[in-house]
């Protein structure tokens, strides 16, 4: 028997959300906080820390206030990512405008009521996450320099309400946060190269739209450089245990996506090569139990 038209409407309205709110994204992002809490930023043992009922609050606050980003972002993208990616925009249409202003809305509030059981610091960081996001998806992502800059920059800054609520601020913390930055801003002009026909199409002045692909990819190569660098650093001046293994694979898959950046030449492998870049975060987000483990 085959569903009714009103459930297959339904159905398709909840994957369209879930696209719309990037829901692979943020929860990526949720387990990457959980994970980089017990195994770098809290001294207590693994259990004590998942039992920590403000964590899981931080977690779900920033779970909620990314989405509703997404969601106000997704109002000014819609026309360039017709371009970009057409098939995942036209399955996001199946929400109206009303519900995702409403969503977004709920988002906020959500989160901005779990930050205020955390603390007033928690209320005052999250505000301000959600201010940042408005001013970027509004004002500055069609900036050259701004754009790139904020974007990365509101992806790590989450990861600051957990190195502010566990107050550690050490050497080894800031130069993991310095390679995290440097392979967000590989993946954020990678993009930029991925999206050259919407952005060009929509007027956004991108770095790849302004100063070419060959300077982009020379831009790219310079921070693939950084985050060798970082890795060389880390592993001389820092105790990595097991999950030195993995900073070895990294620093492999970076020299091959430098070789791979300079021979793809199509909007479908620069989109690959996206992916690739996706991988190696990723990796590293779920290696990080290894810090405990000796070798």
């Amino acid at each position: 028997m085959s569903a009714s038209p009103s459930s297959a409407k339904l159905f398709l309205q909840a994957i369209g959300l879930f696209s719309l709110v990037r829901g692979v994204n943020v929860s990526v992002l949720m387990l990457a906080q959980l994970l980089t809490s017990v195994f770098i930023f809290s001294s207590e043992n693994i259990v004590p820390t998942l039992l920590d009922l403000n964590l899981w609050l931080i977690v779900l606050a920033t779970g909620f206030s990314v989405s509703g980003g997404y969601i106000f972002n997704a109002f000014f993208d819609e026309e360039k990512d017709l371009i970009n990616r057409p098939e995942k925009t036209l399955l996001e249409r199946h929400i109206s405008a009303k519900t995702k202003l409403g969503v977004y809305f709920a988002c906020s509030i959500l989160a901005l009521l779990i930050a205020s059981y955390v603390s007033f610091r928690a209320v005052v960081f999250f505000t301000s996450y959600m201010a940042a996001m408005f001013l970027y998806s509004s004002l500055l992502k069609r900036d050259l320099w701004f754009g790139t800059l904020t974007s990365t920059l509101l992806t790590v800054l989450p990861f600051f309400a957990i190195t502010v609520y566990y107050n550690n601020f050490s050497l080894e913390i800031l130069t993991h946060a310095a390679y995290l930055y440097t392979l967000v801003s590989v993946r954020e002009f990678v993009k930029d190269l991925y999206n050259i026909k919407g952005d060009i199409a929509q007027n956004y002045k991108t770095f790849p739209v302004v100063w070419g692909e060959r300077k982009t990819k020379q831009l790219i190569s310079l921070l693939i450089f950084c985050a060798l660098l970082v890795i060389v650093l880390l592993r001389t001046f820092f105790d990595l245990k097991a999950m030195g293994y993995y900073f070895i694979a990294a620093a492999i898959f970076l020299v091959l996506l430098w070789v791979l950046l300079w021979r793809v030449q199509t909007s479908r492998h620069m989109g690959l090569l996206l992916q690739f870049v996706r991988l190696i975060i990723l990796l590293g987000i779920i290696s990080l139990p290894l810090l405990r483990l000796t070798i």
